[in-house]
């Protein structure tokens, strides 16, 4: 039975007991109002008769609002749980107060007190109970549990409706009820004891002694806030309206039943106990899926388009049963539909500030508005002892009801989109705060390892420090650096002189005019370098003063000399000589061509053809410092050899770099690498940083026409690059119909990883690099599918849900969900949420993958065949990877097709497979799995 139950309500692992002890809360409160619901009108009524009404409801908010203050200064001190048992047994020896007041010692105000004392803890009991379910549950639990949990509310009332119907005579009348009323909530209070040893709190109620905000603060915040204000507003008309429907049913059941306070508690006990019943059958069968499937946007509507049908039919026929179906409306569905639906509405505000909140909402707000409709209704209808009324009857206030009606629905509509700002808000805020923090700790941590490398007493330390500025090209060390002019270590000592060269520092003229005569070659021959570039000294002079001089440091020198800008510029003789080392071969043949490249960015426009030469060269220090060189000279003639460096991997960034500086005028040749499939794999996969880098809308049009690229790594990028151009360039449009394709075959295929997946993970332990390189895949499609989601969508937020749905906090995770079910279109929503929520399992999601993508994987080996037909490399080399693991020797046929059609990787991938077959790798002996490729560009859905 239980399995069932879970089954039907969506009830997850660690559930269980929250949603019983919920649910059962929630019906001893209801069913306690509602058994003290028919003896207070039956013996108010018989006492006053309805249209006294209106006085007992205008003194409700005044002993609330004393009751709100005593709350939340005792809730301060002894814990929000302590206090809600402490509050129910306070009402239940209330109870017996009133029974012994009206069995001995009755005065005729006293039924007024009772019905005050009724409408309090009408209000108090039911909030104190949703508090507790809120602490329980986060925003998506209480979207799927909610409608099950309110159905707590409906049995309630079926229970409360039987109690005051069949046993008012039974006990000797309605005030003898009263003992039972005094059971029902010591029961309610004993949920609550049990709770507190047995669930694990959060949000509001985590912390024992919660802080309690003065009200004067909480209103504040309320009126600050549009969310709040809307909330406040809603809870005001619907009281309004509700406690109208309800004076109009007491005013016809007065009148059918003469005032008879036995017969009125049997007829509102039976009326309770119907409505009862059917709101119980509605939450079970409809409103659970209704809040998982809809959500917000039809379930806040529900109950007010019911009550403007009800009002409209007594506007039509203003009779007893017209009346009593308008009431039936009310009850029902505001147990049964749109209290889980309200209760939803508290749940993306901050924990700290949701009981305050909540007391001052749904306590204080509630209970003006049931004083100001009380003044409203009497003014319409009898009016008071000292202000006669308009004598409206039925059909008037049915009209004026019908205006309320129709305003709560315009509130309502607008709180949805405020309930979705405000959820965005959250994990927007949550987002910045962690890239603030990630940003802070990243920058500091770098800058504080540098320097302490910089400034560290291990020369191997100093040296990576000195390699990662040389690739950054940073130009903010110079105190540090100074410091290194004076290291023990010679190549230390001229790597950060010339550091400082190229990052312009000229007031270390002194420094280097020593280094002129620094025991190592290499350090006079940069000091020499920077003497003749950045101070323009003549270094044929500086040479003939200090002598000792290779042939090497005078050629450098006097090229640097000579094309410095200025009165002894002669770029023909510099041109010789750069031509020259250049040219250079031997042992010093790499020295020399590296810093002909170096010198050639003192002129950059002048030696295209040179450096176009020296990018090519086959050692990765001269190419990478012709690289650099041509980032100075961002001319169109070097497209061509930048483009063949991105295939280097040691020269990817710099080059990326140096194309984009060329501009727009680089597109047209980049869109050509593009589109041509026999271009270099990996060049074109390093283009699209590149076109971001160039940032027009034409390089974003090159980027749309390659969306469909079967390379999945290349799409990555293409896709990720895209976003970012994005925020460029909003007003491009973009093939709505071919992203829409796009995204369906994303989505398909990750389902359909899903479906390998399952298999596998029966076959292999968790840590398997088969199992890791699909995760790691899955994350990349996922990653995909959220890029394409934004340009199909390009609205705020969905960066901010990327970056939640990771987060460690489940409320944020939740919040970040919820924000995505509420703005997906209708026809993604059912397929993408289960992908993204944690609550929802691998089993369940390859069951939604059979049935979505058809074609079910039951077997390792089918899971396997998949693989390889894989149009991604890496996956297919953790196919073979996994053949040759699990011992397919089914598989052989296919490894052979795969050996004849790969790259040497995935042959080489084969041929381990092979070995692993044949025996000759023993069971378990580790193997290198196929790496990664690099994504690039993982930034988020930004």
């Amino acid at each position: 039975m239980v399995p069932l139950l879970r089954r039907s309500f969506d009830i997850r692992p660690g559930e269980g007991l929250p949603v019983l002890l919920s649910f059962l809360y929630i019906a001893a409160v209801v069913a306690a109002y509602l058994l003290a619901k028919p003896i207070r009108n039956g013996l108010y009524l018989e006492e006053y008769g309805p249209y006294a009404l209106v006085y007992v409801y205008a003194a409700v908010p005044i002993i609330l609002t004393v009751f709100v203050r005593g709350y939340s200064a005792v809730a301060a001190r002894l814990g929000t749980r302590a206090v809600m048992v402490g509050t129910l047994v306070f009402f239940s020896v209330n109870v017996l107060l009133f029974w012994y007041a009206f069995t001995y010692h009755y005065v005729p105000l006293l039924s007024a007190a009772f019905y005050i004392w009724v409408n309090c803890f009408g209000v108090i009991a039911p909030v104190q109970a949703w508090s507790f379910a809120n602490s329980l549950f986060d925003t998506r639990q209480a979207r799927r549990l909610f409608g099950l949990i309110a159905s707590g509310a409906s049995f309630g009332a079926i229970a409360g409706g039987m109690l005051a119907r069949f046993l008012v005579g039974p006990v000797g009348g309605a005030v003898n009820l009263l003992f039972v009323l005094a059971l029902l909530i010591l029961a309610a209070a004993g949920v609550v004891i049990v709770a507190s040893g047995r669930t694990r709190r959060r949000g509001l109620m985590r912390l024992s002694r919660p802080a309690a905000p003065p009200v004067r603060r909480t209103f504040r915040d309320i009126w600050a806030s549009p969310y709040l204000r809307h909330m406040a507003g809603l809870v005001f008309l619907v009281a309004v309206v509700t406690q109208w429907v309800g004076m109009q049913l007491n005013i016809e059941a007065a009148a059918r039943y003469g005032g008879d306070a036995d017969a009125l508690t049997g007829f509102f006990g039976t009326f309770n106990f119907v409505l009862g019943a059917c709101s119980f059958v509605v939450q079970l069968l409809a409103t659970g899926r209704a809040l998982r499937t809809f959500g917000l946007a039809v379930t806040i509507l529900t109950l007010p388009l019911a009550l403007g049908a009800g009002s409209a039919l007594i506007l039509l026929l203003p009779a007893f049963w017209p009346v009593v179906t308008t009431a039936a409306l009310d009850q029902g569905l505001r147990f049964s539909v749109d209290r889980p639906t309200y209760e939803l509405l508290y749940l993306p505000l901050a924990p700290a500030q949701r009981a305050a909140v909540k007391n001052a909402i749904d306590i204080v707000v509630n209970r003006i508005a049931d004083a100001l409709g009380a003044v409203m209704f009497g003014v319409a209808t009898a009016g008071f002892v000292m202000l006669p009324g308009f004598g409206l009857g039925l059909r008037g206030t049915a009209a004026i009801n019908t205006v309320l009606i129709a305003a709560w629905i315009v509130v309502a509509w607008r709180l949805r989109a405020e309930y979705v700002r405000t959820i965005q808000d959250s994990i927007h805020r949550h987002r910045l705060d962690t890239e603030r923090a990630s940003a802070s700790t990243v920058e500091r941590s770098a800058s504080d390892a540098l320097r302490a490398k910089l400034g560290g007493g291990d020369a191997g330390d100093v040296r990576y420090a000195l390699d990662l500025l040389e690739l950054q090209q940073a130009r903010s060390w110079h105190p540090v650096l100074r410091e290194l002019l004076h290291h023990p270590e010679p190549d230390i000592r001229r790597r950060a002189l010339a550091l400082l060269g190229a990052g312009g520092d000229r007031g270390i003229g002194d420094e280097a005019v020593r280094l002129l005569r620094d025991p190592e070659l290499s350090v006079r021959t940069e000091a020499l370098l920077y003497l003749a570039r950045e101070m323009g000294t003549d270094p044929l002079g500086r040479i003939q003063e200090l002598g000792d001089f290779e042939d090497f440091s005078i050629r450098a020198a006097m090229a640097a000399f000579l094309a410095s800008p200025g009165p002894t510029q002669n770029l023909d003789a510099a041109r010789a000589i750069l031509a020259a080392m250049a040219g250079s071969d031997g042992p010093d043949g790499a020295r020399d061509r590296a810093e002909a490249a170096r010198l050639m960015a003192l002129v950059p426009d002048e030696f295209p053809d040179l450096l176009s030469v020296l990018m090519a060269d086959d050692d990765e220090g001269v190419a990478r410092q012709a690289v650099r060189s041509a980032r100075a000279a961002p001319r169109e003639e070097l497209a061509v050899p930048l483009i063949a460096a991105l295939a280097r991997p040691g020269l990817v960034d710099e080059a990326a770099d140096a194309l984009a500086r060329i501009g727009p005028a680089v597109v047209p040749e980049i869109a050509r690498r593009l589109r041509d499939d026999r271009e270099n794999l990996e060049i074109r996969r390093e283009l699209p940083s590149v076109l971001v880098r160039v940032g027009t809308a034409e390089a974003e049009g090159v980027l749309v026409d390659s969306l469909l690229h079967v390379d999945t790594t290349l799409r990555h990028r293409v896709i990720a690059s895209l976003n970012k151009l994005r925020l460029v360039h909003p007003e491009i449009q973009i093939d709505q119909g071919a992203l829409e394709i796009l995204l369906a075959a994303e989505i398909a295929g990750h389902y359909r990883s899903y479906q390998v997946l399952g298999p596998l993970r029966g076959q292999l332990k968790d840590e398997d690099p088969v199992l890791e390189a699909m995760r790691a895949s899955m994350e990349q499609e996922l990653e995909r599918i959220f890029r394409l989601i934004a340009l199909i969508h390009p609205r705020e937020g969905l960066h901010d849900a990327y970056v939640g749905l990771r987060a460690a906090n489940p409320a944020i995770r939740a919040n970040a969900l919820e924000f995505l079910d509420n703005v997906l279109r209708p026809e993604v929503r059912p397929l993408l949420v289960p992908l993204l929520d944690a609550q929802v399992t691998v089993e369940e999601r390859i069951a939604i993958a059979d049935r979505v993508v058809g074609a079910p994987v039951e077997t390792a080996e089918q899971a396997v065949v998949t693989l390889l037909a894989s149009e991604d490399s890496w996956l297919r080399s953790c196919a073979v990877y996994a053949v040759g693991t699990l011992q397919l020797h089914a598989l052989s046929g296919e490894l052979g097709r795969i050996e004849e059609t790969g790259d040497e990787a995935l042959r080489e991938s084969v041929r381990a497979a092979r070995r692993r077959l044949a025996g000759e790798v023993r069971a378990g002996a580790p193997q290198e799995p196929p790496a990664p490729p690099e994504m690039g560009l993982n930034v988020g859905a930004g």
